[in-house]
């Protein structure tokens, strides 16, 4: 894999990617249900039939190999699991040196956040903050591991057809504190996407 990104191949402009795009590399869809990634290794606590591993996922560590993957992807999982720090440290553990982890939740202030009873945590745009090098909060060091911020989304990775919604979302973008704090108020994105490497 090069220095592009996987998110915008992912969460393509016409909806989730459909053909196999990871030319060569190595996928495990995290929490896949009943839909994952093409190509890739599918691991649940569902026996569904896209699933290739079932398993617990809040039971550590994953019945798969350290740095065995060059992608773990995770849609709509981490607001499902019982502590995130330690999901997290289990996917450190499972990439490859220079791996990608691409992962999408809901936005705190979505409705979607709160209809689900089974969501256990809420998500700004800061929150992967604290396991991303250089970034104010990662100075906690809640872990012992970090990752590279390569990209963060609000809702997907692409410029919007409608010029006054891409001007928003640029300026979202660049102020995001103050659109976490207060313009979400208003209008609140449905989710919130990231690309981080190991």
């Amino acid at each position: 894999m090069t220095d592009s990104l996987w998110t915008p191949r992912i969460y393509t402009k016409t909806g989730f990617v459909k053909n196999e795009f990871l030319d060569g590399n190595k996928a495990l869809d995290v929490g896949c249900g009943d839909r994952k990634l093409p190509g890739a290794v599918g691991i649940d606590r569902l026996a569904l039939p896209a699933v290739d591993i079932v398993h617990d996922l809040n039971v550590f560590p994953w019945p798969v190999e350290s740095a065995s993957f060059d992608l773990v992807f995770a849609n709509h999982f981490l607001e499902h699991v019982t502590d995130v720090l330690k999901t997290l440290e289990e996917v450190h553990r499972i990439l490859k040196p220079g791996g990608r982890f691409v992962t999408q939740v809901p936005y705190f202030r979505s409705v979607d956040a709160f209809g689900d009873p089974t969501h256990s945590h809420f998500f700004t745009s800061a929150t992967l903050d604290y396991v991303s090098l250089g970034t104010k909060l990662s100075r906690y060091e809640y872990t012992p591991f970090t990752f590279t911020k390569k990209g963060f989304w609000y809702a997907w990775p692409h410029p919007s057809g409608n010029p006054l919604a891409q001007l928003f979302k640029k300026f979202i973008h660049s102020h995001t504190e103050f659109y976490d704090q207060y313009l979400s108020l208003l209008f609140p994105v449905e989710c919130l996407t990231w690309e981080i490497e190991k």
